[in-house]
């Protein structure tokens, strides 16, 4: 396989949101080179100071627009737009819960220099899926940092290691069915020390809890990311013509014929770069959201597949996707939306879209009188309403950072209303999969880094009447 020169898209001290790094490369023909071959959808953070400033409350001004098309020059067939209901799903009316938050506790602490992402809660609602990277390791793999895949329990402070590889940026997910990883990873041969040359092959994997009896489920994968439908019955991938989705057993399940290098209307002419789409699941529905930071850095392409007949349609919202979580009753899709379709980016929002009715909800967390602000990161409450929100603002251009503030709010984006929910919460985080909250809503684990060492704690979390 051919690698081609990968485009960075460097962003580090304006933006401090991850960066996805596309993977220039065509599927099937492996070559030699010396450049990293992975697509990024987190970046390591760099954890510096204590924030001097947080407030109490704010007020979240929701705008109500509708999809609408995005500045591009169409070179090639443009997918019909989206139409809604997206979906026959059933939902209930969310009510906003009332939520008292304790302190947080610091249940596990890093060797000094090394990472932790927070994947994914398992439906057990005691452990916590999580990548722990370890760059303060003298054994490397591959001549790279090792990661370890890991179950954290934050009650007892039990780690389990499931899987170890190299470091990939791309998460591991949790198959519910058979209490497995799956995760992706990128094998390296024919590593020449003296040229720097090597060639690899991109892999997926399964383990069930011991390391070394891990087993390999695809080779030569085309691309990294995958997603497992919600409930476990089906885990699916992307090839340049294809979609392949295998069983809750991981068996071959059945293979749809796609075209995603059709969807790519904007390309540039002479641009080869393939398309490398990151996925979200709709619950309840067969429908999966594409998106990816675009081929030429002018914006990304936002679509929904149909993964049962290989359907696809396009949203358009005024900007393009960073990152994006389904509700966990699969009505609405939350958005980390860049404005700009160029780089620099000066400023993001958090977008929910409405796929019963097609509004989308726009939230401009912090004040708008803040020149640059934006979304790191965010997850959905169990109650479908409210989001924790980790928001960020540049005040000077101060060069240890002291003139940003970062603040944790939980938003209902329904009816505009914002609390910061922990006031000692001061650490400057510049990454995203910091936080999760338990499917029963009564934990949340967020990363509570001081300088130089990263730590996880744990916030216990009540809702009225319980």
């Amino acid at each position: 396989m051919k690698n081609k020169k990968i485009l960075l898209l460097v962003i580090a001290v304006i933006l401090l949101i991850p960066l996805f790094i596309v993977i220039r490369s065509q599927a099937g023909k492996p070559a030699s080179t010396n450049t990293l071959p992975v697509s990024v959808s987190r970046m390591p953070p760099t954890d510096i100071f204590i924030v001097p400033f947080i407030p109490a409350t704010a007020t979240v001004t929701p705008t109500f627009v509708l999809p609408t098309a995005a500045p591009v020059v169409a070179n090639g067939k443009e997918p019909p737009p989206c139409t809604f209901p997206l979906a026959q799903i059933k939902t209930v009316a969310s009510a906003p819960d009332n939520y008292t938050f304790s302190e947080p506790k610091v249940v596990l602490t890093a060797v000094k220099g090394n990472i932790y992402y927070i994947d994914e809660w398992v439906p057990n609602n005691k452990q916590i899926l999580m990548t722990e990277v370890l760059y303060n390791n003298a054994k490397k793999i591959d001549g790279g940092s090792p990661e370890a895949i890991e179950l954290f329990n934050p009650e007892t402070g039990e780690v389990k290691v499931y899987a170890s590889r190299r470091l990939t940026f791309e998460p591991p997910l949790w198959q519910p069915v058979l209490n497995a990883v799956v995760y992706p990873i990128i094998n390296y041969f024919d590593i020449n020390q003296q040229t720097g040359t090597y060639k690899f092959s991109r892999q997926l994997w399964v383990s069930y809890g011991n390391p070394d009896n891990a087993q390999m489920l695809v080779d030569k994968l085309p691309m990294l990311p995958i997603v497992i439908k919600p409930g476990g019955s089906e885990t699916v991938y992307l090839s340049d013509k294809e979609l392949i989705k295998l069983d809750k057993s991981l068996n071959d399940l059945s293979i749809v014929p796609i075209e995603p290098a059709r969807w790519d209307y904007a390309r540039r002419q002479g641009d080869e770069t393939p398309i490398i789409y990151e996925m979200a699941w709709q619950s309840g529905t067969s429908l999966i959201f594409l998106y990816n930071n675009g081929s030429s850095g002018e914006g990304g392409y936002t679509f929904i597949l149909n993964a049962d007949t290989g359907q696809v349609c396009e949203l358009k919202f005024g900007g393009w996707a960073i990152t994006a979580h389904w509700s966990s009753d699969g009505r609405y899709l939350a958005i980390l939306r860049a404005k700009e379709y160029y780089f620099p980016i000066h400023t993001s929002d958090l977008t929910v879209l409405d796929t019963t009715t097609g509004t989308l909800t726009s939230l401009d967390v912090m004040p708008q009188d803040m020149a640059q602000h934006y979304v790191n990161d965010f997850i959905w409450a169990p109650d479908n309403r409210h989001l924790l929100v980790l928001a960020r603002a540049i005040l000077s251009q101060d060069n240890q950072g002291k003139g940003d503030i970062q603040i944790l709010y939980l938003v209902d984006f329904l009816s505009g209303q914002s609390v910061n929910i922990i006031p000692t919460y001061k650490t400057r985080l510049n990454s995203s999969q910091i936080m999760a909250w338990s499917p029963d809503g009564t934990k949340l684990v967020i990363r509570c880094p001081v300088p130089g060492v990263d730590r996880l704690c744990l916030i216990s979390v009540q809702r009225a009447g319980q």
